[in-house]
């Protein structure tokens, strides 16, 4: 299997950007998890407000990827 070719400069930003979504995934399980304890959902205006940085995320690295 080949290894992902990625700059040297760009490779301690991608490890902390990977660092940080990891993180960002077992924090939104846990609001989940938490939601579903208590029987009270999260408002929807706070699930599009991350959806909203999400989005903007993906973009960037869609812009980054064709350069």
């Amino acid at each position: 299997m080949e290894l992902i070719k990625i700059a040297a400069k760009q490779q301690p930003v991608i490890t902390r950007l990977s660092d940080a979504m990891d993180a960002a995934v077992a924090y939104a399980a846990a609001v989940c998890d938490n939601a579903i304890d208590d029987g009270q959902p999260i408002p929807p205006e706070l699930v599009a407000s991350f959806q909203a940085d999400y989005n903007q995320i993906i973009s960037l690295l869609t812009q980054a990827a064709s350069v």
